[in-house]
C-alpha cells in the first residue's frame, strides 16, 4: 500500500490507518516534498511547479522496496490527485486506488463556480504573508477561526510550509489532464467525500464520478479533512476496499 498524504500535512496523517493495515499488508506512507521528512521542492520558482517534479522520488522508493508488486493506492486531497496521475499514466503497477476528495482542480472549466472559488484562495494566500496565506488556507478546509485555534507551534510550523502549499497548488492547476482523460483510469477505484466539504473538492469529486470507468462513490458524514478530523468514519472503508482488492490481486497471481 503506498499511501500519499494532502498538503499542510505529512505521512503521520495515516497513523491510525497504517496501524491497521501493517498486520496484513507492506505499507509506505510517503512525505511528500516540502513536509515531514522529504527534502524542500526544488524550483526556480513556485508556480512552475509540477506533479512531475513529485514523481520520481515516489518511484524509486516504491520500486525499491517492492519491485513490480501490484500497488493500491490511497490519497487524500492534494495527494489523492498525484495517486490518480500515478495511476493513469502507469507510472506504478497499480491495482487499485482509493481517493478522500482528489482536488484535481485542473479538471474545473474556467468557468465552473467551482473553480473561480479556489482560484480566489489561491490567489489570497499567494497575497498574503505566510502566516495569513496559511490562515486563510486552514480555515478554507475547516472552518473560520480554526488556524488561530491551533497551538502556537503547530502554527509555525504550517506556516513554515506555506511557500509548498503554493507549489502544491500550481501543481493542481497546471496538471495537463483534461476531465475525459480519466476515462482511461483502468483500474478500481474508491472515490470518498465529505458531506460537509467545499464546493471546489464535491464538484471535482462529481465529475470525476462520471467519467471513471470502475468508481465506487462513498459519502461521509465530514468535512473535506475528514482522514484527519474523522478517521473513525474513513478508515474502516479504505481497510476494506482494501481488503477486498488485495484479496483479489492474491487470487490472481495465485492462477
Amino acid at each position: 500500500m503506498l499511501l500519499l498524504h494532502s498538503s499542510q500535512s505529512n505521512s503521520g496523517q495515516w497513523r491510525e490507518l497504517i496501524q491497521r493495515l501493517t498486520p496484513d499488508y507492506d505499507v509506505l506512507a510517503v512525505d511528500l516534498l516540502g513536509y515531514g521528512k522529504a527534502p524542500a521542492a526544488e524550483v526556480e520558482h513556485s508556480d512552475a511547479f509540477r506533479f512531475t517534479d513529485e514523481v520520481p522520488r515516489i518511484l524509486d522508493g516504491v520500486s525499491t522496496l517492492w519491485g513490480d508488486t501490484p500497488v493500491i493506492l490511497v490519497g487524500h486531497s492534494y495527494g489523492g490527485a498525484l495517486a490518480l496521475k500515478l495511476a493513469l499514466e502507469k507510472l506504478l503497477p497499480v491495482s487499485a486506488v482509493a481517493v478522500y476528495e482528489p482536488v484535481a482542480f485542473h479538471i474545473l472549466d474556467a468557468k465552473d463556480p467551482a473553480r473561480a472559488e479556489i482560484e480566489t484562495i489561491a490567489t489570497e494566500t499567494d497575497q498574503a504573508d505566510a502566516m495569513l496565506s496559511t490562515e486563510i488556507f486552514v480555515d478554507y478546509w475547516n472552518r473560520a477561526g480554526y488556524f488561530r485555534a491551533l497551538p502556537n507551534k503547530v502554527q509555525q510550523l504550517m506556516a513554515s510550509q506555506a511557500h509548498k502549499v503554493s507549489m502544491d497548488f500550481a501543481a493542481l492547476m497546471g496538471e495537463p489532464h483534461k476531465l475525459v482523460d480519466y476515462r482511461l483510469l483502468d483500474c478500481p477505484v474508491l472515490l470518498l467525500t465529505g458531506s460537509e466539504s467545499r464546493l471546489s473538492a464535491q464538484t471535482v469529486a462529481a465529475q470525476l464520478q462520471q467519467v471513471l470507468p470502475q468508481v465506487k462513490v462513498e459519502q461521509v458524514s465530514c468535512g473535506h479533512m475528514g482522514p484527519l478530523t474523522h478517521p473513525q468514519l474513513v478508515n474502516p472503508l479504505l481497510v476494506r476496499f482494501i481488503r477486498d482488492h488485495a484479496s483479489a490481486v492474491a487470487e490472481v497471481d495465485g492462477d
